[in-house]
């Protein structure tokens, strides 16, 4: 039925522009990796991946007959993420280097902007509450993903500041894992999911502790990706949950 079609629609949508947000960071945490040698030419791999992904994602959304109608808003909002993403890429195409780095980073924060509030639009687009889950679970991608790339940025570019931005996103990011945990939505799979993830997460927390023997870095890169994994998991089957229960 038409009903089943746009709860689908709604919550891939939502879903992808979420992906944009974790993109912007992804694409210059990997660009830091790469920076400080740390698996480069995985990284490099996973970039060219990444850049791809974002780009398909903003195609996909601009050719949605669901945005027809909507309030103008909606594509403007739209407009503004394909505009960062122009700008971050010409960022990334420049010649590697600490200065670029930098410049990188700052793009990409404005595309992180332009994607919270495309997904945003969506999600009120949509008018539907539950698409507040799938939103939720998708904005934990972009955290542990920030949260890699601030600390690497905070030793390649010698700013130590960037520590100070941790703290915050460690809390959001433990009350939303909590949350979720918590939510009354739930599967068999998504629980194991949550379980490996919680796992995941005391890992990478025991890494930014440091200590002897931890190698910070190669943890981060690992720790990050294998929690962006779960939380791609994570979204998907929420979204096929609420597929089932909007239609």
């Amino acid at each position: 039925s038409r009903s089943v079609i746009e709860a689908a629609q709604w919550a891939e949508a939502v879903n992808r522009a979420g992906q944009l947000r974790m993109l912007s960071q992804r694409l210059v945490k990997l660009a830091a990796q790469r920076q400080a040698g740390v698996e480069v030419k995985r990284a490099r791999g996973a970039q060219d991946e990444a850049a791809q992904r974002l780009q398909d994602n903003l195609a996909h959304l601009a050719s949605l007959s669901l945005l027809d109608g909507q309030p103008a808003a909606l594509r403007d909002a739209l407009t503004r993420a394909e505009q960062a993403w122009g700008a971050l890429q010409r960022s990334l195409d420049g010649k590697a280097g600490l200065p670029l780095l930098a410049e990188a980073d700052a793009r990409a924060e404005e595309l992180l902007q332009a994607a919270e509030a495309l997904t945003a639009a969506l999600e009120a687009s949509g008018a539907r509450g539950a698409l507040r889950i799938v939103n939720l679970c998708g904005r934990q991608r972009m955290r542990v993903q920030r949260l890699a790339k601030l600390a690497l940025l905070a030793g390649l570019l010698n700013q130590p500041e960037r520590m100070a931005l941790l703290p915050a996103l460690m809390d959001d990011f433990e009350a939303t894992l909590r949350e979720l945990e918590q939510a009354p939505l739930s599967t068999p799979d998504i629980r194991e999911t949550l379980a490996a993830a919680r796992d995941e997460w005391l890992r990478l927390l025991r890494a930014l502790r440091g200590g002897p023997g931890i190698d910070v870095q190669g943890v981060l890169a690992a720790s990050s990706d294998a929690l962006l994994d779960l939380f791609h998991r994570l979204t998907d089957s929420y979204e096929r949950s609420l597929q089932l229960i909007m239609s």
